[in-house]
């Protein structure tokens, strides 16, 4: 594996840690790009506490990769399905 595939491939855990995001905010992020968790449940998946399914971890990594990309970074936390892509933006 690459240096750069090794640099998108953090858990959500870990993209959580680095990205100094409080779960709070993490849920803040997670609700913007479409997610309907509660707030806990979205902590308990990004801490490792719960195991999201593929959608919902999906957009937890849609989170936290757009603070990353705010950041001038790529998308450094990985996606479970390689086929999923940025969700169109609303007109």
């Amino acid at each position: 594996m690459s240096e750069q595939e090794q640099d998108r491939n953090l858990s959500l855990y870990d993209g959580l840690q680095l990205s100094g995001m409080t779960p709070a905010e993490l849920w803040v992020s997670y609700y913007a790009v479409g997610g309907d968790a509660g707030e806990l449940e979205v902590e308990a998946y990004a801490l490792g506490l719960l195991q999201p399914d593929a959608h919902e971890h999906n957009l937890i990594a849609q989170a936290l990769n757009e603070t990353f990309l705010d950041e001038g970074q790529d998308h450094p936390v990985r996606y479970q399905d390689p086929s999923y892509r940025d969700p169109p933006a609303s007109s």
